[in-house]
């Protein structure tokens, strides 16, 4: 349409701004180095909890988790014993390309996290890594469009699986599939944005989060599980990995005309894995706050067979095991996770895959039931304190950068879903482990393979990336305060379209030249709820399986 913009959004899942300013520094990013001299960039702050299905959810809608819903790929039912997968489909409100379809603008979304099943918009969707897979029901829209893709470019790849490769001893295979992955999605955008109508086109580099989660010990000579000879072999593959996006990310802006504004993402930054997280339920012992039953022999057994199943076995069979057996997967995260806490002792207790503590509220729970709020402040006030204290394993230093609690963080309905604390590690240090714990503690922590500290040796950090040019936006300026929430609301003023006042994202009036601003003042509407036509799709639970397999081996799940 004549006259309207446009804009071009390349997510890149993890994108760090230090490694980035790093390689334009180094001449190794020249696409990111011509955004640097002709457009804005600085960090842009994730969710809370720095969690990839919650930050892309918070993206798409310009809401916070307690709107939307959604904290992570999974939430847990029946006091934890049941895991529910979530998808695209179970967040609360409207996406940005589905307020836009439902104005009438042509959309183009390719590789979202949590846009399973694809929605009906005005254009074509691909999903993300919530799909089960590419001939899952729903997965794309419109459903022929998949066929004419990989009649152009071979069967089409969701999700590399690196750390499958890696914890079968082929890392040079997973290197392989990382190439083969990235190389096909140049292709598909190129192809996709040239041959088909857009007026916003989106895409996500989601493996670019797997190989920093894989790779990062043989990039970081300091990182505990760092080997020099593996490093000769793989130290560069984070670099090139980042130069493939930016080659890429250049051709993008060649094609692009002046009435388009492109905007460069990331849902967090990423740095080195360290083992305090893994450590919670150890260190909520040591302080008084859970208790442990003996761990039985069965217990062990189940985990010494669960990581043989996940870690040394073809995933051929693997798929006919979760097939034949869909309960499976509930009971050994269950018992491997919680089994052993003697829940009628136990005030609070983590999942320990990512920083968070719950208040017990079991029927058979110290409280018997829902605390109530004095109970409950108390017990936050004394883990707060507790935490407050809580040193380096190694150093003696002070770990915790800052703790929340859910009513200061989220807001909306959907609040109670979250954990009752949120911790942040602090950034500016190595952090070793977590001091003071039980020797003889019974919560281990056991490790899955995929999980492996070993294996996954990277790890999220609050600040990602935000680029952006175009018409109206500044040149070569640094920019401050900026929130992932806020792309929806800027990406909507920069269209020309009005912001929906639900959103809690705000548009970006510090990105844009301060006289087009004045001159343009922000739309609003009492809009937002207007959907593009969802696609009714649930998970089967052969699905769920595979789901399940593809966020062990990504590291979200235990």
């Amino acid at each position: 349409m004549p006259g309207k913009k446009r804009a071009f959004i390349v997510g890149i899942d993890g994108g760090s701004p230090d490694l980035i300013q790093k390689w334009v520094d180094q001449g190794k990013l020249p696409a990111f180095a011509r955004l640097l001299k002709e457009g804005v960039f600085g960090p842009l702050a994730s969710v809370p909890n720095q969690r990839s299905a919650a930050a892309w959810t918070s993206f798409m809608t310009g809401k916070n988790p307690g709107k939307h819903g959604i904290y992570e790929f999974y939430e847990y039912e029946s006091g934890h014993q049941n895991l529910r997968f979530l998808k695209g489909g179970d967040r609360d409100g409207a996406t940005l390309w589905g307020m836009l379809s439902a104005a009438g603008r042509k959309v183009g979304i390719i590789n979202v996290p949590m846009t399973y099943p694809a929605e009906a918009v005005n254009g074509f969707c691909i999903a993300g890594l919530d799909a089960p897979g590419r001939t899952s029901r729903g997965f794309v829209h419109p459903p022929e469009l998949l066929a004419e893709l990989e009649q152009k470019f071979g069967e089409y790849v969701l999700e590399p699986g690196l750390t499958g490769h890696i914890v079968s001893g082929d890392t040079a295979g997973a290197v392989e599939t990382l190439w083969k992955e990235l190389d096909q999605k140049a292709k598909v955008v190129r192809y996709l944005s040239e041959n088909k109508e857009w007026e916003l086109f989106v895409v996500v580099f989601r493996s670019l989060d797997a190989v920093q989660h894989c790779f990062w010990k043989h990039m970081d000579k300091e990182h505990p599980y760092h080997d020099r000879a593996e490093a000769l072999k793989y130290g560069s593959v984070i670099q090139q990995a980042y130069e493939k996006v930016d080659k890429c990310l250049g051709e993008i802006l060649d094609r692009l005309d002046a009435n388009t504004s492109v905007f460069v993402i990331s849902d967090h930054g990423f740095g080195a894995k360290h083992q305090a997280t893994t450590q919670l339920n150890r260190w909520l012992e040591a302080e008084g706050f859970l208790t442990y039953r003996r761990e039985g022999m069965g217990v062990r057994m189940l985990g010494a067979a669960y990581r043989t199943v996940v870690g040394r076995t073809f995933r051929k069979t693997k798929e006919k095991i979760w097939r034949f057996l869909p309960f499976l997967r509930n009971i050994v995260q269950y018992q491997l996770c919680f089994s052993q806490i003697d829940w009628e002792k136990t005030v609070a207790y983590s999942d320990t895959l990512y920083p968070t503590i719950w208040v017990n509220r079991r029927a058979e729970g110290p409280f018997k039931g829902a605390p109530s709020e004095a109970k409950y402040q108390e017990t936050i006030r004394k883990l707060r304190e507790r935490l407050a204290d809580c040193k380096d394993s190694v150093t003696g230093e002070p770990v915790v950068g800052e703790v929340f609690e859910k009513n200061d963080i989220y807001k909306g309905e959907h609040v109670g879903k979250a954990p009752d604390i949120l911790i942040r590690w602090r950034e500016d240090r190595r952090i070793n482990g977590l001091a003071g714990l039980k020797q003889n503690g019974q919560g281990g922590g056991t490790h899955i393979p995929g999980e492996n500290p070993e294996v996954i040796s990277g790890d999220h950090r609050l600040h990602g990336i935000l680029f952006a040019r175009g018409p109206a936006i500044k040149a070569g300026a640094r920019v401050t305060d900026t929130n992932l929430m806020d792309i929806a609301p800027t990406v909507l003023y920069a269209m020309q379209e009005p912001v929906p006042n639900e959103m809690d994202g705000r548009v970006l009036a510090q990105i844009f030249d301060d006289s087009y601003f004045r001159a343009n003042a922000v739309q609003r509407s009492e809009g937002g709820t207007e959907v593009a036509s969802r696609q009714e799709e649930s998970y089967t639970e052969e699905d769920e399986e595979v789901i399940a397999e593809r966020l062990k081996s990504l590291g979200y799940l235990e």
